[in-house]
């Protein structure tokens, strides 16, 4: 080859790596060594180094460097155009072929297909503190009085109506499920309040250490050196942050099982909010994708409450706190630790 064209080559490269993705870009660039921040002589010592700033497991680096290059690939060999300054690849998709594209990721990601069925066990109030319009034998009777989490039930009904409009949604409480047939399975609500949650915790890597009613239920992770976390409170008494806990299993027989929990409804919310709340949710999912591929997987992020608003963390700008999978059913891996920027750590020990 010539020197124009070796030149000619070096740019095309250069412009592909302007044009990944913001979740990918900074994983060729450490590869290809275009970076001061991770410049060593060799390729293990720029993704160690990568690993060590990010809070990734040098697997997780791997895999995602290996993710970067097949887009690189893709962008080198369609000729795409130099990059301009202000191009994004995380923009809402306002071209319909986009729009299908990413209408399709999400249907794959919640296993909802037209003709599907998704059942949603949404946590229910105690009889003892459940107002008296909640009993079937009251003249005013109300069905959904004894849910709990009932703002994360209807965005979650209402997100999925979006991704996929054909797909059937049926709600339950923990007392009124008894079914197992169900594509896909979303359980709302920690355990304290959903006894169809209790009953998967034996195959996670973490519990919500018990309380009585009226105190926080915090979050214990054995694998991080048994970290207790819980809700920040402001001075003043006000909820602050929680954690949003968002968990994916998938059963021998087909049926993929979401469980959104948090230590309290902030938490809850905030997990459902993380993949289904637009153009944040796209890059959200991009990045679990990418990161884990089917696998199933515990994701630990922040819910913020905001002006009263749920705010939920944008995972492919600060990455989650935590994240831990496992494939075919094998002890759970720690992908992600970033838990220790966390506000609400209560203790080490």
């Amino acid at each position: 080859m010539s020197a124009d064209q070796i030149m000619g080559l070096v740019q095309a490269i250069a412009s592909a790596v302007v044009m990944l993705d913001d979740g990918l870009r900074v994983f060729a660039e450490v590869d290809l060594n275009l970076t001061q921040e991770h410049n060593h002589p060799t390729l293990t010592g720029r993704q160690e180094s990568l690993a060590s700033h990010l809070g990734y497991a040098s697997k997780t680096i791997r895999r995602k460097s290996e993710r970067a290059f097949q887009a690189l690939a893709v962008q080198v060999l369609s000729g795409s155009p130099v990059a301009t300054s202000n191009y994004t690849e995380s923009r809402w998709p306002t071209k319909k072929k986009e729009q299908d594209a990413l209408a399709s990721d999400f249907q794959k990601f919640w296993n909802a297909h037209p003709q599907g069925r998704i059942d949603i066990v949404c946590s229910e109030i105690p009889e003892e503190e459940r107002p008296y319009f909640a009993s079937p034998s009251d003249r005013n009777y109300l069905r959904y009085a004894k849910f709990a989490d009932l703002d994360t039930l209807i965005h979650v009904k209402t997100g999925l109506a979006g991704i996929c409009p054909d797909v059937t949604v049926r709600d339950f409480a923990p007392s009124e499920y008894h079914d197992a047939n169900a594509d896909t399975l979303i359980v709302i609500g920690g355990p304290p309040w959903n006894a169809k949650y209790r009953e998967f915790l034996p195959q996670l890597p973490f519990y919500f250490e018990p309380h009585v009613l009226g105190e926080d239920d915090p979050l214990v992770i054995p694998q991080l050196g048994q970290p207790v976390m819980g809700p920040v409170w402001s001075p003043e008494k006000d909820l602050l942050e929680d954690l949003a806990v968002l968990s994916r299993l998938t059963l021998t027989q087909g049926t993929v099982v979401y469980l959104l929990g948090g230590c309290l409804t902030l938490g809850v919310l905030g997990a459902a909010k993380l993949f289904l709340h637009g153009p944040q949710s796209a890059r959200n999912l991009r990045y679990v994708t990418d990161t884990v591929g089917d696998d199933d997987f515990v994701l630990v992020s922040e819910a913020r409450r905001i002006g009263g608003l749920t705010d939920t963390v944008d995972l492919a700008a600060v990455g989650p706190l935590v994240l831990m999978a496992r494939t075919n059913n094998s002890p759970f891996e720690v992908l992600v630790d970033n838990s220790q920027r966390y506000e609400g750590i209560l203790t080490d020990s």
